[in-house]
């Protein structure tokens, strides 16, 4: 038998479970309130960085003796924190801002609990905090795209003395950049030249400080740059020993004189003085009398005295086969090469001049001499024979659009514009050479014909000039266009303004829009169903305007003038200067 103290204690201890159990269970749920009890025993902490302060955060947690607040400590080596907190009371919250910091330090930061018998409990995390300081650094960054690469440069306003060096960061995304910066060192200066782009492709950049605690710091503003496609022209004439490579002349085949030549009203070419110009490889194999010809990831084999060959192992025939010259080179037709590595070919039938337009794949094959960053010989708007075209230049890069989303682009080679374009999926080379006055061109195109040929058509341009500019003043405040003006070739032109807001009317259907900007006002020239641009300047005296409009598929110099007056019976506005004069 159990002892008789037993048995007492085990039903003492059962009735006790049962009324914990019924008391638990008629509490209602919703009386205990959210967020009131915490298991947390450890303090774990955290911390952010302000331009004059260094604020800490932790969690709140509980303790079987209490919690009464916390304790901070700081120290500026790790582990030497000493018993002396930074405030003599103790911080009810979860939260201090440190003002009491010196820029360039580095900082180690402990928290303790505050128990309720008032000693302190176990320590948090220590953590290691760098304090930059006193004026907030800033980096602008600039990005400018170079022949074959794009150059970045970045300016520091603020303290540089606590920043080691930089980090480049790029991403063919908008704010996708990724913690693994371009190099695995960080750059001291405050330039980088980043050669690994593609064609084509737009690289979005930022860069950051690397501090003296060796963190990162804040990044720049995100610059963005295209690195485009370039193409470049290699041009060979019948009987001619030179072609003219990117502008410049080299001998076909120095020693032998080897010269392009027509056979079977083809053009025959040494092609190995050819494609090594345009960055590739000929190689020949004497046995199998074989020659194969590597350029931009294609491969093109023909075989001497056939017309059969390949193209990435896919068998074509052609109809004139390739021969030994009498100076011992291979001679190969040159459409049939070209066009099978993706390239493009025209004839000039009145020069009796080949020229091949290719896509740039290395540094050494790029035009010479690009002009300066301040020559901007295309940059603007032209009107030509496709459409208008609007043309930004940088350096010796080029890009436009005309018609309905339509692209250019190309590099600048002394007076010439070689490039491409895409319309409507559609893509092929142009050719633009510049006048020498810089106002029109004169171009070609290739276009795909029925026969899948490329063929050259004209695409000539008139830049667009503003003759008006010239009457530009700059006022102080927007000049008071209201009245009636007297308009020879539009009639009386009744204009209410607002601000620098204006609406106008010429009888009961003609309408003018728009705003004023010192003394010119833009806006729009409604009459009967077409609507025009229209430019006025208010000439000095404030009595006569001068002015012109047009459609947007016309040049502004080929818009129709006019010119106006203020109307007598205008009610003109008293002149402030001359009421107190006659004050006076």
């Amino acid at each position: 038998m159990k002892p008789i103290n037993s048995i007492v204690r085990n039903k003492l201890f059962a009735f006790f479970l049962f009324i914990c159990v019924t008391v638990c269970a008629a509490i209602p749920l919703n009386t205990i309130p959210s967020g009131a009890v915490t298991t947390d025993t450890k303090i774990n902490l955290k911390y952010t960085v302000n331009s004059d302060s260094i604020t800490l955060t932790w969690n709140k947690i509980t303790h079987e003796k209490g919690v009464k607040g916390y304790y901070v400590y700081r120290a500026t080596t790790s582990g030497g924190q000493t018993i002396l907190p930074e405030t003599d009371f103790w911080i009810t919250g979860t939260s201090y801002v440190d003002k009491k910091v010196t820029p360039g330090t580095t900082y180690y930061y402990i928290v303790k609990p505050v128990l309720s018998d008032g000693y302190t409990g176990k320590a948090s995390n220590e953590v290691k905090v760098y304090y930059q300081g006193g004026t907030s650094y800033s980096i602008t960054l600039k990005a400018k795209v170079n022949t074959g690469n794009i150059t970045l440069e970045w300016d520091v306003n603020g303290d540089r003395s606590n920043i080691l060096g930089y980090y480049v960061y790029r991403a063919t995304r908008s704010g996708k950049q990724t913690d693994l910066p371009e190099t695995d060192f960080w750059v001291t200066g405050r330039s980088y030249k980043d050669n690994k782009v593609e064609p084509g492709t737009t690289y979005y950049y930022i860069v950051k400080p690397v501090l003296k605690d060796k963190t990162v710091g804040k990044p720049s503003n995100e610059v963005s740059a295209k690195c485009q496609r370039i193409y470049g022209t290699i041009s060979m004439t019948l009987g001619e020993r030179k072609m003219i490579v990117n502008g410049k002349k080299v001998d076909i085949d120095p020693g032998k004189n080897t010269v392009p030549v027509l056979k079977n009203a083809r053009t025959m070419l040494p092609i190995r003085a050819l494609i090594e110009a345009m960055g590739g490889t000929v190689d020949y194999v004497s046995g199998e009398q074989k020659v194969t010809v590597k350029w931009g990831g294609k491969t093109v084999c023909v075989w001497i005295g056939k017309t059969t060959f390949t193209v990435d192992g896919v068998k074509k025939t052609m109809d004139v086969a390739p021969y030994f010259s009498e100076t011992g080179r291979t001679m190969l037709p040159m459409r049939f090469i070209i066009e099978n590595l993706g390239c493009d070919i025209s004839w000039d039938g009145e020069t009796y001049t080949a020229t091949v337009s290719y896509l740039l794949n290395h540094d050494d094959n790029y035009p010479q001499t690009p002009p300066d960053d301040s020559d901007e010989s295309w940059a603007g708007i032209w009107f030509t024979n496709r459409g208008k075209l609007k043309i930004t230049q940088n350096g010796i890069y080029v890009e436009g659009t005309y018609g309905n989303g339509n692209e250019i682009e190309g590099i600048i080679s002394g007076d010439k514009l070689i490039g491409t374009y895409n319309e409507k999926g559609a893509s092929g080379n142009l050719e633009f050479v510049i006048s020498s006055d810089g106002e029109s061109f004169k171009g070609k195109y290739s276009q795909k014909s029925k026969s899948s040929k490329r063929e050259w058509q004209n695409w000539d341009g008139q830049r667009e000039e503003d003759n008006f500019i010239k009457y530009l003043r700059k006022l102080d405040k927007p000049a008071d266009f209201s009245g009636t003006w007297s308009i020879k070739s539009i009639g009386k032109l009744n204009i209410e303004q607002k601000n620098n807001r204006i609406t106008g009317t010429l009888g009961s259907k003609e309408r003018i829009t728009g705003t004023v900007s010192n003394n010119k006002l833009t806006g729009t020239y409604t009459k009967g169903n077409k609507t025009f641009n229209i430019e006025i300047y208010m000439l000095e005296g404030n009595k006569r305007i001068i002015g012109h409009y047009g459609d947007s598929d016309t040049a502004m110099q080929n818009w129709s003038e006019f010119t106006g007056e203020i109307h007598k019976n205008s009610n003109d506005k008293p002149d402030r200067n001359k009421e107190k004069l006659n004050q006076h």
